[in-house]
């Protein structure tokens, strides 16, 4: 806990070339703004891994990876490890190196939980920055049943250990605010600990309306959800769709009070 809130990096490359803005806030003028991630931007790695799940920010997640890939790398030094010493790591290490052992740090811990790859793996960063360092390997796929497992193992305090899961689940509450599938108004006086994502790919050539969120090629929508109501009902949702050339975020509120509705019998 001393480490993720007292122990600041810096963005670099690593942080860059994403559209989602991040929230900022200068305590001496009182003041938040929310703009993209810049190479200078320094933060705890608190602050970075929340800013990977509640705005949904690829360059965090890619410097919360990079963080880890450290850790691994450097062990017990990791703590007082500086920016110079970071720096020549990453510019004398091997790609194939780097490339195997981040491949391993996000990889290996899911096969330990019995995930397997076919049920969940990643194999490239989120941003271009990263990619001058980190090559791809082994491809990326995530699935309802992989996710679900995951969900189930952090309830049960398997995900490395009781505390590191109950830090991860107060994460998933801490979002910016409640979009897609938790907005259903039957969720309002419910806790929910959630993260949604999307994956479009559109084809202008068919003369069709395409966009964000609303791909004609593919459309994913995808969300992991732990609901707990006052009265101690609690259950857990994943799901994933593929409605063409709409955004469904719609489509998953109205589905989550449907969900609801039949958890609860109502």
């Amino acid at each position: 806990m001393e480490l993720l809130k007292n122990k600041k990096v810096k963005a670099g490359v690593w942080g860059l070339t994403d559209e989602h803005t991040i929230p900022v806030y200068n305590l001496e003028k009182n003041t938040l703004v929310k703009r993209q991630v810049v190479a200078s931007d320094v933060f705890s790695l608190f602050e970075w891994a929340d800013h990977m799940l509640s705005v949904s920010n690829n360059g965090a997640a890619s410097v919360v990876w990079r963080e880890a890939l450290l850790m691994a790398a450097f062990g017990e030094k990791y703590p007082e490890l500086s920016q110079e010493e970071t720096d020549a790591y990453f510019k004398e290490t091997p790609r194939k190196e780097l490339t195997d052992l981040s491949n391993d740090v996000v990889n290996l811990p899911l096969r330990d939980l019995d995930i397997t790859s076919d049920e969940w793996r990643l194999g490239s960063f989120f941003t271009k920055g990263a990619n001058t360092y980190v090559g791809d390997k082994g491809g990326s796929i995530g699935t309802p049943f992989g996710l679900m497992k995951f969900l189930i193992q952090l309830e049960q305090g398997n995900v490395i250990d009781e505390d590191s899961s109950l830090e991860m689940k107060r994460l998933m509450y801490m979002t910016d605010r409640r979009i897609r599938y938790a907005q259903s108004p039957l969720l309002k006086d419910a806790a929910v600990y959630f993260k949604s994502g999307s994956l479009y790919k559109c084809d202008r050539s068919k003369g069709e309306e395409c966009g964000k969120y609303m791909g004609n090629v593919t459309n994913f929508m995808n969300s992991v959800i732990i609901v707990e109501h006052p009265d101690n009902c609690k259950y857990m949702v994943v799901l994933m769709t593929n409605v063409l050339r709409k955004n469904s975020a719609s489509d998953h509120m109205y589905l989550a009070g449907n969900i609801n509705r039949m958890i609860r019998k109502q």
